[in-house]
Order: C-alpha cells, then structure tokens, then sequence
C-alpha cells in the first residue's frame, strides 16, 4: 500500500508544512524529494484530505453581480 510509506513519513510532511503554510504542493513535493521521500502531488493532495486539511492558497472571490460564476 503507497499511502502506508507516505504515512509513515507524516511527520516530515507536516514538518516541512507547519515551516512554510503557503508552500504549494508541488513545492512541498520537492522539498521532500530532497530528503528522501518521492511521492507525487496527488499523494500530497490525499494526504491532506485524509487529515481534512485544504491546500488552497488563494482566497475565495467575491460573487459577481452581474453575472454567476462557474
């Protein structure tokens, strides 16, 4: 099971996350390629999710008024 390795790592992950919370997941992802651990951003994307974090580094917009938005 992938999500085994990548969860016996949380802590490195979080480690690396809680040093820099805007860090985007590609961004993390080679952080830790760097120590070691390959794992892709959809790994990262599940990681975060089974945790029931979000990753989102842009803040919602406003609705438009004139108009709906997709």
């Amino acid at each position: 099971m992938r999500s085994r390795r990548v969860e016996e790592r949380a802590a490195d992950i979080l480690a690396l996350w809680e040093a820099r919370k805007d860090i985007s997941l590609e961004e993390l992802r080679a952080g830790l390629a760097e120590i070691g651990l390959i794992v892709s951003v959809a790994g990262l994307h599940r990681f975060f999710m089974r945790r029931g974090m979000t990753r989102k580094k842009r803040l919602a917009m406003q609705s438009s008024r004139t108009a709906p938005t997709s």
